[in-house]
């Protein structure tokens, strides 16, 4: 058994083969629908930056440090609305991702299919799309009929990445939307943004209220997800825990921009309908507090990891960016921390092994302009350090300070016993200088200058060219 998706890269259409379990079965495959309206009737674009449903979406699908990106606006001309990416649906496709999860020491796979539901605007008229329906997609029965009730099938449309892509398909890579997807099992996350209060909000809680009682009518599996939480007003999280109490749903707490407890609000509702089939799920819901430390936690093990791997495998100065970032210690490193900065953790590193080099160099240790000419020079030669050379100034200064200071706090080595005879044999003996007003005393008298005396033996002014003069 093969199972194969199409996908278009680069303007030309694909296919793509999916790993099978060892018994010859596909791994489970999940389609999760991303609810919430990101306008209500009266809002307008320019007060109202959406719900967060876009940046939940790319966050799960493209987890990456640099890969997520803002501003998913729902405002479209009418060519971009009939786009292959849009292709005249109120709905995102965002692609597929798989999960590899550990079920009682064997691992197992979980194939997430990810769309948004959500109303697309025309730029001109500032009318939703196709408003002209009996059900419009901005009132409730028909939003809830198009996320929930309608068919999973729209032939030719392509995966949704950022704005660019409706305009210049040809120019990303994208996956075409696979036939037959309606298939498959379905769960929801239905998103409600607590980073906003007052009458909006107070719409959409009513709107979730309803969507959550529609939900559960269907006998559908769902979590509700408190998105922008690191924004959030204190008086929403509340009322929206106390709605979650009374109805009895799964609450949990997310942020996209930190990316927190993204991951986990997509696993639970695997988790609960794919109960059977997928037992290594997580399946506890972490506080937004505990969530986050988790995450500070793994980007720390992350950074202590590549800098143990750096430690371990770059000895030498000459060592290339490009050797070390296909290894998976800079993998993992720069899916948590960027690019940039796993980039900036190898540069510091590899300048302080130039450092210890530069250290053997005759004159180098008590010289600090000497030392710092010569990482300042390595830096302006290495092409792949380019990008980071205003960070790199400041470290070769503090390199300077440190070495500075070891030197000058450090008291001078002991002599070995072929230098001390050495020291001793070339040591130089200064005459002990005469007293000047001892030989004074000797002149008193007839030979004394200031008496009229015998001028020819007389006493320098000197103390270093008294001669001994006898009676």
């Amino acid at each position: 058994l093969i199972l194969f998706l199409c996908e278009r890269r680069r303007g030309h259409a694909v296919f793509l083969t999916f790993e099978l379990h060892a018994n010859n079965m596909a791994s489970p495959t999940l389609v999760v629908n991303v609810l919430g309206l990101s306008r209500l009737d009266g809002e307008n674009f320019s007060n109202h930056q959406g719900i967060g449903k876009s940046c939940l979406c790319y966050r799960f699908v493209y987890p990456g440090y640099d890969d997520y990106v803002e501003g998913h606006r729902s405002l479209l001309a009418s060519q971009e609305f009939e786009s292959d990416v849009i292709h005249k649906d109120h709905f995102l496709y965002w692609g597929s991702t798989t999960r590899t999860y550990d079920s009682k020491g064997s691992l197992e796979k979980v194939h997430f299919e990810v769309l948004e539901y959500t109303a697309f605007y025309e730029d001109i008229t500032d009318q939703p799309f196709g408003n002209n329906s009996k059900r419009p997609v901005t009132s409730f029965e028909g939003y809830t009929k198009m996320a929930v009730g309608s068919p999973l099938e729209s032939p030719g449309k392509i995966s949704y990445k950022n704005r660019d892509l409706i305009c210049y398909p040809q120019d990303y890579e994208s996956v075409v939307f696979p036939p037959g997807i309606g298939k498959h099992p379905r769960g929801y996350v239905v998103v409600v943004d607590v980073s906003d209060s007052g009458p909006g909000f107070e719409s959409r809680l009513r709107l979730t209220e309803n969507m959550v009682a529609h939900l559960v009518k269907k006998k559908q599996k769902f979590v509700v997800a408190a998105t922008k939480r690191d924004e959030a007003f204190t008086t929403s999280l509340e009322k929206l825990g106390e709605l979650a109490r009374v109805m009895k749903f799964t609450l949990i707490e997310v942020s996209a921009k930190s990316n927190v407890n993204v991951s986990e609000a997509f696993e639970i509702v695997a988790a609960k309908v794919l109960s059977k089939a997928a037992h290594g799920i997580p399946t506890q819901v972490l506080s937004y507090q505990d969530a986050a430390k988790k995450t500070l936690s793994n980007r720390d093990r992350a950074r202590r990891a590549f800098r143990s791997f750096l430690q371990k495998r770059v000895t030498l100065g000459s060592e290339r960016l490009k050797a070390i970032e296909c290894t998976e210690e800079y993998k993992a490193c720069a899916q948590l921390h960027g690019k940039f900065e796993t980039d900036k953790m190898f540069a510091q590193h590899v300048l302080t092994v130039r450092n210890d080099e530069v250290s053997c160099y005759a004159g180098v240790t008590d010289n600090v302009e000497m030392r710092q000419e010569f990482l300042e020079d390595y830096v302006a030669e290495r092409t792949d350090l380019s990008l980071y050379a205003n960070y790199l100034k400041d470290v070769i200064i503090k390199i300077c300070q440190k070495c500075n200071n070891e030197v000058s706090s450090s008291p001078p080595p002991p002599l070995t016993p072929s230098e001390r005879k050495t020291s001793l044999t070339c040591q130089t003996f200064i005459p002990i200088q005469p007293n000047p007003q001892h030989y004074a005393r000797e002149f008193e008298g007839d030979h004394c200058p200031r008496n009229g005396g015998d001028t020819q033996n007389k006493v320098s002014d000197n103390p270093a060219e008294v001669h001994y003069v006898s009676d």
